[in-house]
């Protein structure tokens, strides 16, 4: 204790570059106000003094089946599908792998013109070690989506781009969110042009507030605008970037949308509508 005590001045006086160095060894994030970065690194010596790891680098088990999303090369969602299924069928892990979830609208077989998801599969499954090294060791697999670490191992080295990534589940709210915009995207491409109001007239690059559906009151960006009323909009979903495909109906500029003082705190905390296109 006494030792921890006397360790605190040192990092108080510590340069921030000097507080950054130490920190991006112990494959820590070195970003924010010198004092958050001390507080930080405080915090990092009482668990190291206390014999616990600086950060979580371990895999956790599951005793029950959770929803995992797992990001994959883009336009390669099928083919991690059909390769996972053959191992669960050649390796036996019907117990641990049960269901395999592939975004696009309901009705739909082909990922590159109905993913709502693009580069995303989900996966229903008892996380272990063994089965997220597998997993992730599958070509045209990126990582599972979870708590990222940076792009160091916990000795400093560089470890790719991203570095550890600690997988985490998704709710069962989140996984029927996904699920319910999968439905609704398929009633708007099947709406045609019977709708009573035209959709918006939406650009690449412009920034957008979901107005309605299950991602309702988050902002994005536009990266791409389709033909049959959908439009691709960068969303941030479970802390990551993701790309998903929305009915342009729903989609909203960002600027009239938040004319008025607090507007998308209260788009958010609204109750989420269903979406009639």
């Amino acid at each position: 204790m006494q030792k921890a005590r006397a360790e605190l001045p040192t990092v108080v006086n510590m340069t921030v570059a000097d507080l950054k160095t130490e920190l991006r060894v112990l494959g820590l994030r070195v970003t924010g106000r010198k004092a958050e970065l001390v507080e930080r690194l405080e915090q990092t010596r009482r668990k190291m003094a206390a014999g616990l790891p600086p950060i979580e680098t371990e895999v956790h088990r599951d005793v029950e089946p959770l929803w995992y999303m797992l990001q994959t090369a883009n336009g390669f969602e099928r083919t991690v599908e059909r390769s996972l299924s053959q191992a669960i069928e050649v390796q036996r892990l019907q117990e641990d792998i049960d269901r395999i979830f592939v975004p696009i609208a309901d009705g739909e077989t082909s990922v590159r013109d109905a993913s709502v998801m693009p580069s995303y599969i989900l996966v229903h499954m008892r996380m272990t070690r063994a089965l997220h090294t597998f997993i992730t060791g599958m070509q045209y697999v990126v990582n599972f989506v979870g708590a990222d670490h940076g792009g160091r191992s916990r000795s400093g080295q560089l470890d790719g781009s991203r570095g550890f990534v600690w997988p985490r589940p998704l709710t069962d709210d989140q996984f029927q969110s996904i699920v319910t915009l999968t439905k609704e995207a398929a009633r708007a491409s099947g709406a045609g042009g019977e709708g009573e109001e035209a959709p918006p007239s939406l650009a690449v690059g412009a920034r957008v507030l979901v107005s309605s559906g299950p991602f309702k009151g988050l902002e994005g960006t536009v990266t791409e605008v389709g033909t049959e009323g959908l439009a691709t909009v960068l969303l941030t979903v479970m802390g990551r970037q993701t790309a998903v495909s929305l009915p342009e109906r729903s989609c909203q500029p960002a600027g009239e949308a938040a004319a008025a003082a607090g507007q998308e705190e209260a788009a958010v905390s609204a109750p989420v509508e269903a979406w009639d296109p």
